[in-house]
């Protein structure tokens, strides 16, 4: 069987991604583990994300053996007995994503084994009927059930794309698993990872933090500074004229933390820099993160040092990862409060963003483009968002476009036909009315081979005036239905303004402005330890004290529903009020699958709507209430005294 080139790796019609057996008997801690087999949980999300943002199926199979199945020992099988049918450890691992994924069971008869997702199952069948033809698969174990799924895949003339990041093997033999992969290869799979599936950012490297953060986990690690930790990531002040913050960027966080370890290269690059002695270095091998996140969920609103996300672990994994948190959630934070700004400034318009060229790198970018899309902006510019994220895409033409036509009435006649169903005239090349009059003028033409027109857009000039001009010209030729969608350095107080002045303008392009928060670039975000090895630690650094202790935001509610005020609490305390800080993660894993970006949205809309009336204004006002208990100040007090 031939293999495809490079280029068709990407996931298109005709594939599916097939989950083998990543059930919780399976797991470190499980009656069957394999070994490191919760290392392809947050492998396989990824995965999925990318099947599901692309509308292609995800399959999952798993074991679901009665309780008396041949395989388990007491009747005579190799197992001890595993993943029996409605028992916790038949059930798939929490953080794995199965939302929407067809579910395989295998192996359900007291007297038939079945290591293969096609054995005794609907799977072929399934697949014949949903026109797939070929399948990428991970799972466990490579050297099982993973390896006879694919047997059986080719068997049935499918094609098969190994993921050899996400399958683990059990390896009763050390060579059991590099056996099999070298089977599967020889029957035509083509290896591939997710980097070489994907177009998304991949996570940071574990290399990718500052050189303090490494010279201090060397100095714990010669002193033996391994005890639990307590950090929090929040921010001092807001930044000028904002009344709130929305919080976004945790699902990164939380792939980043499950994902973190030195590779083989990073290594021996340290080794290779002279900074680092061996023996500190070869340590490195199994640094993991194994330690706790509860955070505010994404599209939460949030105030002045309310914690936003609070991690707990041993004191060397906590601290290598300051780096690459407040990189991740300052972005995200500044870009999802920017755009709810822009949310309540034109409620009800489409918001598009368009920030990607102005950027500060193509994956901020994303990022934005994300962080807006969760604050409720309709969709962006950037195509790797829908690719990875699922959102929304647009984009019309470039003006580029109309000069490289001799006649401006021919780029809109040629652009209509190559696209027909979206059909949008950028009319500010040369004269914007004139241009208008054109769209009029060919519509009648272009409805006679079935194109409609639904939108122009305007990019330059007087707004308020052109649209409205455009908008007489348009219904005038018979084109009221026709959408007019402006852009060009537009930002919250220029949608206040339009809004203000009843432009009739449909929608919104949002580019520079939102993609670098171009009045507040930067957040006075920090990652403070609170807590070690069970004691309150307090910063008191002038200008920069810190509130000891692990803490809880508690948040109440007036009678109209509307938030009224917070209050900061220590973890332990029990006041009136919604805690918003949820538990996401335990030992180094995610407690449920990745929330979707619709999720998040709705929470982020909901949030909006709690808002005080005062706080949704652009103008700087009356400071939302957060209340420091006093358990809080007692302890900060008591930490202060000097020791006898």
């Amino acid at each position: 069987m031939s293999t495809a080139g490079a280029q068709d790796w990407i996931p298109g019609p005709g594939d599916a991604l097939l989950i083998v057996d990543v059930q919780n008997d399976f797991l470190p801690g499980g009656s069957l583990a394999v070994p490191q087999g919760d290392d392809v949980v947050p492998v396989l999300n990824r995965y999925a994300a990318l099947f599901r943002a692309r509308h292609l199926p995800v399959f999952a199979s798993r074991d679901w053996h009665p309780a008396n199945h041949c395989s388990f020992a007491q009747q005579g099988g190799p197992w001890p007995p595993h993943c029996v049918a409605e028992t916790h450890g038949a059930q798939f691992a929490p953080g794995l994503d199965m939302s929407d994924a067809v579910v395989i069971s295998k192996a359900t008869e007291p007297q038939s084994d079945a290591y293969s997702a096609f054995e005794n199952t609907d799977l072929d069948s399934h697949l014949k009927k949903t026109g797939i033809n070929r399948l990428f698969v991970g799972g466990l174990a490579t050297d099982y059930c993973v390896l006879s799924s694919v047997r059986d895949a080719i068997r049935h003339n499918y094609s098969v794309i190994l993921l050899e990041d996400a399958i683990r093997a059990v390896n009763v033999k050390p060579e059991d698993g590099p056996k099999a992969v070298d089977e599967m290869l020889e029957l035509g799979c083509h290896p591939t990872t997710v980097e070489s599936v994907g177009i998304a950012p991949s996570s940071p490297p574990a290399v990718m933090t500052d050189l303090y953060q490494l010279a201090m986990l060397k100095a714990y690690h010669d002193q033996g500074m391994e005890q639990s930790a307590v950090f929090e990531f929040y921010i001092r002040n807001l930044p000028a004229g904002r009344n709130f913050m929305m919080a976004a960027g945790l699902a990164q966080v939380l792939e980043y933390l499950e994902g973190l370890q030195f590779t083989r290269q990073e290594r021996d690059w340290l080794n290779t820099s002279g900074r680092f002695p061996a023996e500190f270095v070869e340590s490195l091998e199994d640094f993991r993160f194994t330690g706790d996140v509860d955070a505010l969920l994404e599209g939460t609103l949030f105030f002045p040092n309310e914690p936003v996300l609070r991690i707990t672990a041993p004191l060397p994994q906590a601290q290598l990862v300051e780096t690459c948190v407040i990189n991740i959630l300052q972005l995200q934070v500044l870009a999802a409060s920017k755009a709810a700004r822009m949310v309540l400034a034109a409620p009800g318009k489409m918001l598009l963003d368009f920030g990607l060229r102005r950027a500060h790198s193509t994956e901020a970018g994303l990022r934005v483009a994300r962080a807006s899309y969760i604050a409720g902006f309709t969709g962006s510019s950037a195509v790797p968002a829908e690719a990875f994220y699922g959102i929304p895409v647009f984009g019309t033409m470039a003006h580029s476009y109309i000069q490289a036509h001799t006649e401006e009435a021919a780029a809109f006649k040629n652009f209509a036909r190559s696209w027909p169903d979206h059909t949008f005239f950028l009319l500010d090349t040369y004269d914007t009315e004139q241009a208008a009059q054109r769209v009029v003028a060919l519509s009648q033409e272009l409805q006679n081979e079935g194109i409609t027109i639904k939108g122009v857009r305007l990019d330059s000039g007087d707004l308020v005036a052109l649209s409205r001009k455009v908008r007489n010209i348009l219904d005038h030729g018979g084109l009221q239905d026709t959408l007019i969608f402006a852009s060009g350095n537009l930002d919250e107080y220029a949608l206040e303004t339009l809004i203000g002045q009843q432009a009739p303008i449909d929608g919104f392009g949002i580019g520079t402005r939102l993609a670098v928060s171009e009045d507040a670039p930067t957040l006075e975000c920090v990652y403070k330890l609170q807590e070690y090895d069970g004691q309150p630690r307090r910063k008191r650094s002038t200008g920069k004290a810190t509130w000891p202790g692990r803490k809880q935001i508690f948040r109440t509610f007036n009678d109209q529903g509307k938030m009224q005020e917070d209050h900061l609490a220590l973890e332990n305390e029990v006041l009136a009020g919604e805690a918003l800080l949820k538990p996401c993660m335990r030992e180094g894993k995610r407690l449920g699958p990745p929330v979707t970006l619709d999720q998040h949205r709705k929470r982020a809309a909901r949030q909006l709507v709690l808002l005080p009336e005062h706080l949704r204004s652009l103008k700087p006002t009356e400071p939302y209430p957060v209340h420091l208990s006093k358990k809080i100040r007692d302890l900060a007090e008591r930490l202060d005294k000097p020791s006898s």
